[in-house]
């Protein structure tokens, strides 16, 4: 790998920055580490918002908790995670709504997400954000229809909470990020202590 090459493309992007937004590069070749270049104000430290990529961490986690015995499996109906709520809007379709469901976004939960994710901001504003995704109504049998709906994956962090007594940024520090040696990550909270679904 030529260094001259590298160094071209780093003055580049850092001519060019305010146009491509770039943070950092980091190139590994042939197992080994060629470059690791910031752009300021970044450096190897600062934390980034994963937005929406937090989706593969929640449904890593739900993974890793079949797999550590906390829950039986993806067809777990998810209604049975939260015996204590009374919950709203209650029909057989919520009833058979299953972990699957939530993890490919079939839930059949009336989520409105174009132009904007409507739903996802109405979760924000509500006390309680767990409860507010279980009583949303249903517009579709479960598992039929994809439809992109952020709340989904938020609930699946409160089902970690319930499973585990742990909130998902706890389980996944002890079973996903120390053991990949991943640490200092920030990870917003909703009302009630639970990690939210999406933007690490």
């Amino acid at each position: 790998m030529d260094s001259a090459v590298l160094a071209k493309a780093v003055d580049f992007l850092q001519e060019k920055k305010k146009d491509f937004n770039v943070h950092s590069i980091l190139i590994i070749r042939n197992g080994y580490m060629v470059m690791d270049a910031y752009f300021y104000p970044f450096t190897q430290a600062s934390l980034h918002d994963l937005a929406s990529v937090t989706k593969s961490f929640t449904s890593t986690l739900i993974g890793i908790a079949i797999n550590e015995g906390y829950i039986e499996s993806v067809a777990e109906p998810v209604l049975e995670f939260f015996p204590e709520r009374t919950i709203a809007n209650v029909d057989a379709n919520k009833e058979g709504m299953t972990l699957e469901d939530l993890l490919t976004m079939r839930s059949g939960f009336e989520c409105i997400n174009r132009p904007t994710e409507v739903t996802l901001f109405q979760m924000m504003g509500s006390p309680d954000w767990i409860q507010f995704t279980l009583d949303l109504p249903m517009v579709e049998t479960p598992g039929r229809q994809w439809v992109y709906c952020s709340p989904n994956p938020h609930l699946l962090s409160g089902i970690i909470r319930e499973v585990s007594g742990m909130s998902a940024l706890e389980f996944a520090e002890e079973h996903l990020f120390s053991p990949l040696g991943i640490s200092g990550v920030d990870w917003t909270y909703g009302p009630g202590g639970n990690n939210m679904g999406v933007g690490v």
